[in-house]
């Protein structure tokens, strides 16, 4: 009876799956997105000092840090800038009660979790993931958050590197 030879497939599979997962591939930076808005991070957290969590209020406490609704951007614009293009365009949806239909900058695959709120709660700085943002015209996620990224993170800061930390 002759002997069976075990299967290679999933030994050989798993140091190109590794390789392919560090490399940067699943999650790259990207080129500015295009907006409804021309909204400036420069001017708001640079210049005006915002700090970013004014206006992504919900990164302290769900997995995403969320977008401003239309209500948190006319707090300040009812009265100030009202005469420039962009914050009249800001009103525009304000006054049609309609959200701003802002084009997503940063994702993460959907085998992944990423909770924001820990990130936020634990102190770590939004522009270690986001570096550059205070300075951008428009979001720009300029740092790769590949899985080699987040591991050297996580190990800087002692925290878990369990796979099922991260993964679905």
């Amino acid at each position: 009876m002759p002997r069976s030879r075990p299967n290679p497939f999933p030994a050989a599979v798993f140091p190109a799956l590794l390789l392919f997962l560090l490399s940067g591939v699943v999650s790259p930076a990207r080129a500015e997105t295009a907006q409804p808005i021309r909204y400036s991070h420069k001017v708001h957290v640079t210049d005006h000092k915002i700090d970013c969590r004014f206006c992504h209020t919900s990164a302290r406490k769900t997995k995403y840090a969320g977008i401003p609704s239309v209500e948190k951007c006319m707090i300040c614009h009812r009265s100030v800038a009202v005469d420039n293009p962009e914050v009249k365009k800001v009103a525009g949806y304000w006054k049609e009660k309609k959200p701003i239909p802002w084009n997503r900058v940063i994702d993460f695959p959907d085998h992944t979790y990423f909770p924001h709120y820990r990130m936020v709660n634990a102190g770590v700085p939004c522009l270690e993931c986001h570096p550059g943002m205070d300075k951008a015209g428009t979001a720009v996620q300029e740092r790769n958050l590949s899985m080699g990224f987040c591991m050297k993170c996580h190990r800087s800061r002692g925290v878990s590197i369990d796979c099922w930390t991260c993964h679905y």
